[in-house]
């Protein structure tokens, strides 16, 4: 019964990793523009992050149980209220549908960039993998993560290390100054708080249903801590290797990209590949969410909805994988924020 709990629990903390450690952490982007450029302090900053996950990931799974939770709008309604609940399910769902869309132009992307293949071939490609697995629901999706994420973790590790080891293992990068025009808030603190929270509405539209079906209080609870502090580590590691490369590296569109292809060609491909699965974790909880959320407005079948939001999706990846990023996550964060302060204050009762 032990063990089968404890297997629980590590499905639990690779799905809600591999939920978050989607294209833009993977890519450096994200830990580039909500951490890095504090400098040093950047780094507490993610700890920081990493230790709220583990606690309000708990609190998300805890409520996805009790509520019975089938996606992620029920808790949302259960937090903040009939009014507010809606405003943010409205944004929630265009969020969504926009970083499946971002997602689906980055495969494209990468198979016209990397692989001189035509951008449809990569579009299409992830479409059809995320399709075939939202449709198992979300036995799929943690199935999917139990292979991914390991995988993510091992690439991220061996870049972040080989970078460190590049240089000497020496710790200058904590002396790197603050990057003050591209802060994305007044404080390291707040900007912690705005990454954990968009964050942790991405990873609610897998989680809640996920607690719903963990039976085990103690799996949900280990599972938590230790997504938590996977994000924690992982997180340090990208932002380091980023940190060694400060301030060339503000101009690379996937900083963790280029850091690889500049050791060694096989660990360029070889991140190119990771950046792939990345990109396919992140679409398919986007996916997943999105589709749910329509099953449960319009009335269809959720296979149906599935179908509906790829297509759609589909036919606007072709706008091309641009800057949205960096003018949407931040956006997004802000928006969200509500819901992480109410998650912090929520009564367990």
């Amino acid at each position: 019964m032990h063990g089968h709990s404890v297997l629980a629990a590590i499905r639990v903390a690779a799905t809600f990793a591999g939920t978050i450690i989607g294209a833009g952490f993977a890519s450096g982007q994200e830990l580039l523009q909500f951490f890095v450029v504090y400098g040093g302090i950047g780094l507490a900053g993610i700890a920081f992050a990493g230790a709220l996950f583990a606690w309000l990931g708990c609190r998300v799974l805890e409520l996805g149980h009790r509520l019975n939770a089938t996606g992620y709008h029920q808790l949302l309604y259960h937090v903040c209220g009939k009014r507010v609940g809606l405003f943010l399910d409205m944004i929630i769902a265009t969020f969504l549908f926009s970083v499946l869309t971002i997602m689906l132009a980055g495969a494209g992307t990468v198979f016209r960039d990397s692989f001189e293949l035509p951008f449809i071939v990569g579009v299409g490609l992830l479409a059809l993998l995320v399709t075939l697995i939202a449709l198992r629901g979300v036995a799929g999706i943690t199935s999917a993560n139990m292979i991914t994420t390991p995988i993510l973790s091992i690439a991220i590790i061996a870049t972040s290390i080989y970078s460190l080891a590049y240089h000497d293992f020496q710790l200058d990068f904590i002396h790197i100054p603050a990057n003050q025009e591209s802060f994305p808030a007044p404080h390291w603190l707040l900007s912690s708080m705005l990454y954990v929270s968009y964050n942790l509405v991405m990873g609610t539209t897998v989680l809640a249903p996920l607690g719903a079906v963990t039976h085990s209080r103690f799996s949900r609870q280990l599972g938590s801590i230790l997504g938590g502090a996977i994000l924690a580590i992982l997180g340090c590691l990208v932002s380091i290797a980023v940190m060694l490369h400060y301030p060339s590296i503000m101009a690379e569109e996937i900083p963790m990209l280029y850091i690889s292809s500049i050791q060694h060609c096989i660990s360029g491909n070889v991140y190119t590949a990771m950046f792939m699965i990345a990109m396919f974790t992140t679409a398919l909880a986007s996916l997943y969410g999105c589709a749910s959320k329509l099953a449960t407005v319009s009335g269809l079948k959720f296979k149906y909805c599935v179908l509906i939001i790829i297509v759609i999706s589909l036919l606007c990846s072709q706008i091309g994988f641009s800057s949205l990023i960096n003018l949407l996550f931040p956006i997004f964060g802000y928006a969200t924020l509500w819901f992480l302060i109410r998650l912090i204050f929520c009564r367990r009762s």
